[in-house]
């Protein structure tokens, strides 16, 4: 082995072990139980954000809700319009979100499809979203959001609570600097959580049963 291709070998080692660090999850911060990480995703310079935390709830009580869309803008932060455009099946929706800017910039919408999943032998839900195009007419003074990709992972404990986890990546196009997004990448998701806990208890939702989600530990809910 000359010592070109040891040279050559050594900058793919230094490269690979640069980019596990950077794809590795840091701890930026916690709060209200919520435990905040984020991690460097090097195709657009905007962090991926981590949330993870626990629920006194049930999963039917959580997919309720999430199936609720038009409530979206009860609970998730800054929605202004959420509806369902199309829908394939239980848990499988395309829906219209529009969220609101501060000044001077403009709000943001997108097309999202939603498929939520349960594993039958462990219960764990999750629920992935990813944004789409070509589903719904641009409209005039919003920019479309290109890059969305979120999912929840609720995972049902044998004293009855959920541990949840959610995952997001996106980028809210439009002339907003990095910096700027990855400064308050955690404050919309933070608010959204804590909204989240307060809808969950209304009975709407508490008392809520979903014809495709089973409990782990399976109880009559009617």
């Amino acid at each position: 082995m000359n010592r070109k291709t040891i040279f050559v070998g050594l900058l793919v080692l230094v490269a690979s072990l640069i980019h596990a660090q950077e794809s590795q999850w840091q701890l930026k911060r916690e709060k209200d139980k919520l435990k905040i990480c984020t991690r460097n995703v090097s195709e657009t310079g905007i962090k991926e954000l981590k949330i993870t935390t626990q629920f006194e709830t049930s999963l039917n009580s959580i997919i309720a809700l999430l199936n609720d869309v038009s409530a979206n803008t009860d609970w998730v932060y800054s929605s202004k319009v959420a509806k369902i455009t199309e829908a394939l099946a239980p848990g499988d929706v395309y829906y219209y979100s529009v969220s609101a800017f501060p000044w001077p910039l403009l709000d943001r919408d997108l097309i999202v499809h939603s498929i939520i999943e349960q594993d039958t032998d462990t219960k764990v839900v999750t629920s992935t979203s990813y944004s789409v195009e070509g589903k719904y007419p641009l409209q005039k003074g919003l920019v479309r959001v290109a890059v969305f990709d979120s999912q929840w992972i609720f995972t049902p404990l044998p004293d009855g609570k959920i541990d949840i986890e959610y995952t997001v990546k996106t980028d809210p196009s439009g002339n907003i600097p990095v910096f700027l997004t990855n400064m308050f990448i955690d404050r919309g998701p933070i608010a959204t959580m804590s909204k989240m806990r307060e809808m969950l208890e209304l009975p709407k939702y508490r008392d809520a049963t979903v014809g495709f989600i089973e409990e782990l530990n399976a109880v009559d809910r009617r």
